[in-house]
């Protein structure tokens, strides 16, 4: 067994997983509060708000390649990836504060700065980020580890967002309803992200034995179109990806208007990230014995068959709002650290095929699809909401409420209907990743044995 392929000691993987929930700290708002808050407190359009968020990912389609293709070439004393996080903390961390804690007036402008801000911050700390964590093992399984306790971190991350305005509104009184909220969580970013990265720079190595990209950019895009595997985990990913985006930008809404649950909302949200958080374990166990694909396609069949029960709630129904959260967390306990630890396996072939490593480079393009479908999932939801009569106000009409419930419940369970079909076709196991290890070795062996003849015979 090589040192790639041992497992990797667990405070290694704790401290690895920090910055993950720092970043959730500075983004999960802009989905979850920033809709409601900027149209219903501030007195922006929704629509505006939606364009505007979806405007914000606009940049991303040239920084997400080139923050990979530069990182994958970055070479120095401090590593490729960490001084690429290091500045990226900063940028988010400023943008984060000024977003959530929005000075007495606010126009779309401030909002689409601040919002583009923070996205470029959160690139260049995700992008190498995430291309560290696809290179720190070669082992298959090993790689679900890493990405399930970067996925710990990220569910506390959630859980924090929801918990502490709600903490604080019962000892304090401030807290509880979704403005405040985002002012609390402005304030723990502006500390977790440069201390949480901090930590992880200074105590966790990047590996020294990978060799550094060559390629040009066109080349390795080339490549991935060419790639089929790659090709099936990233659209049963964004088709996911899509769904859960499309719950965000509407949650806030569905639960203000339809369950009638303002100021519960942050405590009832509680139960589905707490399921998150308490699944994940268990969804990484299940991996482990019958493999990644068949334990995404159960949390995806899962997702299917819960999403519709949100018709059946109306104003009041708080519990069952809570426990259909809680199954909805459930679902989505295994979506993010299954999907990545495929990307690591989908990655590892790749770059073997080519011979260098070229993690940066399919982390972006991973990445920008990912903000890409958020975006969507904004600039076409809030529209639609507003095209069908809804407004962010108490003038709504019985029929505009149940449009929104419409809205919030058909178009997630269409994406992750078509996920499913997506998925099952993806083709990696872990005895296909070892015969396609096999294979690349023997080749290697073969060109290793020819370039010596070639030296003997000079």
């Amino acid at each position: 067994m090589s040192a790639t392929d041992k497992p990797i000691p667990r405070h290694r993987l704790i401290l690895f997983g920090l910055p993950e929930y720092a970043i959730y700290l500075g983004s999960i708002p802009v989905g979850l509060y920033i809709p409601l808050v900027y149209a219903k407190d501030f007195g922006l359009e929704l629509a505006d708000v939606g364009l505007i968020l979806m405007l914000a990912r606009i940049s991303d389609v040239v920084t997400d390649p080139l923050i990979g293709y530069l990182s994958d070439r970055t070479q120095g004393r401090f590593g490729r990836r960490k001084p690429w996080m290091a500045g990226g903390a900063l940028l988010m961390m400023a943008s984060a504060f000024m977003l959530f804690n929005p000075p007495g007036g606010v126009s779309n402008a401030y909002l689409l700065v601040w919002s583009v801000g923070l996205w470029l911050g959160w690139t260049l700390i995700n992008i190498p980020y995430y291309a560290w964590g696809a290179e720190l093992s070669d082992s298959y399984h090993e790689r679900t580890r890493i990405t399930g306790w970067r996925q710990v971190f990220a569910f506390l991350g959630n859980v924090s967002v929801l918990a502490t305005p709600v903490i604080a509104g019962e000892l304090t009184g401030y807290g509880a309803l979704p403005r405040e909220g985002l002012t609390i969580i402005g304030s723990m970013a502006l500390v977790a992200l440069p201390v949480m990265i901090t930590v992880t720079l200074a105590t966790v190595p990047e590996r020294r034995d990978l060799k550094p990209a060559h390629s040009p950019l066109l080349k390795n895009a080339g490549a991935m179109l060419r790639n089929g595997s790659f090709l099936l985990l990233f659209f049963g990913f964004l088709l996911q990806s899509l769904g859960t985006g499309w719950g965000s930008a509407t949650f806030m809404l569905f639960a203000t208007y339809v369950v009638e649950a303002e100021a519960q909302t942050q405590a009832i949200l509680l139960g589905y990230y707490g399921a998150n958080l308490v699944s994940l374990p268990f969804w990484i166990a299940i991996a482990q014995r019958i493999g990644k694909k068949r334990t995404w396609i159960a949390g995806g069949v899962l997702f299917v068959f819960v999403t519709p029960l949100f018709l059946f709630l109306d104003g009041g129904d708080l519990g069952w709002f809570f426990l259909i959260l809680a199954l909805y967390g459930i679902a989505g306990g295994n979506f993010h650290a299954i999907s990545m630890s495929m990307k690591a396996d989908v990655i590892e072939i790749a770059s073997r095929r080519s011979g260098e490593d070229i993690a940066g480079s399919y982390i972006a393009v991973w990445s920008l699809g990912q903000k890409m479908v958020g975006a969507l999932a904004l600039g076409l939801a809030l529209p639609l909401l507003q095209f069908l009569g809804f407004a962010a106000d108490d003038n709504n009409s019985l029929e505009a409420i149940r449009m929104l419930a419409y809205v919030y419940v058909l178009p997630p369970w269409l994406f992750y209907f078509l996920a499913v079909v997506v998925i099952w076709r993806y083709p990696i196991s872990a005895p296909r990743l070892a015969r396609i290890r096999a294979r690349f070795d023997r080749r290697d062996a073969r060109r290793a044995s020819a370039g010596g003849a070639r030296k003997g015979r000079t």
